[in-house]
């Protein structure tokens, strides 16, 4: 006995192969058997109209505050992708000392056109450093698989301050920079973000 059944759904598998009926069995959390299938499953699903196909992986996403209100990840799931990539264009919310909090918030303001006014009741702060945000990320949960990248703003701005936004690290603070970007990687993060890009302006400018 399997234990999912998907019966009479369309096939997309992702390899250009022209879609085809068929039944999908899963087994264990992996796929055991695609095709015309007569044995039982602890829970079957009627996919007839519907298209069964691998999840799709976005890797490019701004979920970062959004995972704190909303774990179906919407509309990213509603739409077939079960894995999302944050942190990217070099703007997140880790790490963040206390008193800067608004600062990190507005820049996904400036950048992704998030209202103000939802960030500051939707995040709720549980972390400073990049590990922390990772470990609470984890501990909240959600519906789909979450990748983190580290994004370079936050970072500068937790070693340099406000200064951040007027000028170059020094050596030291490259170092200091440099090795809270280690510790992030050590974490989970996959790697380090920073824009390019002129419209990536962030809070004043």
């Amino acid at each position: 006995m399997y234990d999912l059944l998907l019966k009479n759904g369309t096939i997309v598998d992702g390899l250009g192969t022209p879609r085809y009926r068929a039944d999908v069995a899963v087994s264990g959390g992996k796929i055991a058997a695609i095709g015309k299938i007569t044995e039982g499953a602890k829970q079957t699903i009627d996919a007839s109209d519907l298209i069964v196909a691998p999840g799709f992986v976005d890797p490019h996403t701004h979920y970062d505050a959004q995972i704190c209100w909303d774990p179906l990840l919407s509309t990213s799931s509603w739409h077939g992708v079960t894995s999302v990539i944050m942190g990217n264009c070099g703007v997140g919310l880790a790490p963040c000392k206390p008193q800067v909090r608004e600062i990190a918030a507005w820049d996904l303001v400036n950048v992704e056109a998030i209202p103000f006014d939802v960030l500051s009741r939707g995040i709720n702060w549980e972390w400073e450093t990049f590990p922390e945000y990772l470990q609470a990320a984890q501990k909240r949960g959600s519906g789909i698989n979450l990748g983190f990248m580290a994004p370079l703003t936050p970072f500068r701005h937790y070693v340099m301050g406000e200064e951040s936004m007027d000028r170059a690290a020094t050596t030291a603070e490259t170092a200091q920079i440099k090795a809270l970007l280690q510790e992030a990687v050590g974490a989970g993060a996959s790697r380090c973000t920073t824009p390019a890009s002129p419209p990536h302006i962030r809070y004043k400018g």
